[in-house]
């Protein structure tokens, strides 16, 4: 048992996918709406009294949002981008919270070429132009706006971008190359460290590809774990935890799921204690709300917070006993 500091987390994904932060075509359906906020603070509220330190959120989603752009490419915040992420980092600090803000949904870096459109944005990270000024338009402004916020756990880069890049997944909309993604999330990297003064991350989808990640300047490393990852059943976490090469930073697991239908043997008690014993930085457990019925998630449910409450004890307990 390792006696650092264990950040306890849940997923609280969204509210309404791509529309709590700003603007999209179809309106303003954002967090600082007051009937928006008063649900998250009850939720919020709900999720302390758990024992949980960080709430992971994803931002900008697929893109559809938050911003105005001309031709494909960004210029500014819309007039409720900042509005709604200050809603939502103000009531996380009111309720001793800290929100990890995923940027960028890997949805978002896939290549939809020849597909109907779903919004006017989705092409802007598929060129270099669009990147740049997606970076110094809105990202950078925004890294300004709430530097050093307390409310800030830290700045997550991506979610899961290796499902958009084809080094990685040999899928049609896995165009994007890997070289060309490092650098953008490189630049990423170094504005929220001269900009914004809190750590920075990204969201790996297995551990087997965080290591892809350690040349950005992280301030530490995150990745996703599901049973699916090990179909055979004969690895687990924990051994894959232990066999993993030694990291130069912490390691936190962004994506930890609450249950999962198809994996019988799964337990989010001994996967969390795994975590502890293993000495990362924490965990995150996806997810606080409830999965839609047709979701691909849907199999993995949400959190009990019965369950979270009474491991968080039990390890309080261990910890005030050793």
């Amino acid at each position: 048992m390792t006696n650092q500091p264990f950040f306890l987390g849940v997923n609280y994904p969204w509210a309404n996918y791509a529309e709590d932060f700003g603007a999209t075509t179809s309106g303003h359906r954002g967090l600082s709406l007051p009937e928006n906020l008063s649900k998250v603070k009850e939720e919020f509220a709900r999720i302390r009294d758990c024992g949980v330190n960080v709430v992971r959120w994803f931002l900008f989603a697929d893109g559809r949002g938050g911003f105005l752009s001309q031709k494909g490419i960004p210029f500014r915040p819309d007039e409720f981008l900042f509005a709604d992420v200050r809603a939502g980092l103000e009531v996380a600090e009111q309720c001793g919270l800290k929100l990890c803000f995923s940027l960028i949904d890997y949805l978002w870096l896939q290549d939809r070429t020849g597909k109907p459109a779903e919004h006017p944005n989705e092409q802007v990270l598929q060129f270099a132009a669009g990147r740049e000024a997606f970076l110094q338009r809105v990202l950078i402004p925004m890294f300004r706006e709430f530097q050093k916020h307390p409310g800030l756990f830290a700045w997550e880069i991506a979610n899961e971008p290796e499902w958009a890049i084809r080094e990685f997944h040999r899928q049609p909309a896995a165009k994007m190359h890997y070289a060309d993604f490092r650098a953008f999330a490189e630049e990423i990297a170094q504005a929220v460290h001269e900009f914004a003064g809190v750590p920075v991350t990204l969201g790996s989808a297995s551990l087997a590809w965080v290591r892809a990640w350690s040349e950005l300047g992280l301030d530490f490393y995150q990745a996703h774990y599901y049973p699916v990852q090990d179909p055979s059943g004969k690895s687990g976490l924990a051994k894959q935890l232990a066999c993993l090469p030694p990291l130069d930073k912490p390691l936190w697991l962004g994506e930890l799921p609450a249950a999962d239908d198809e994996a019988s043997g799964y337990s989010l008690n001994t996967s969390l204690t795994e975590c502890r014993e293993a000495g990362l930085l924490g965990a995150a457990v996806w997810r606080w709300t409830a999965p839609e019925k047709t979701g691909t998630d849907a199999h993995l449910g949400s959190v009990d917070p019965k369950v979270l409450s009474a491991w968080n004890s039990a390890m309080s307990s261990r910890n005030a006993s050793a």
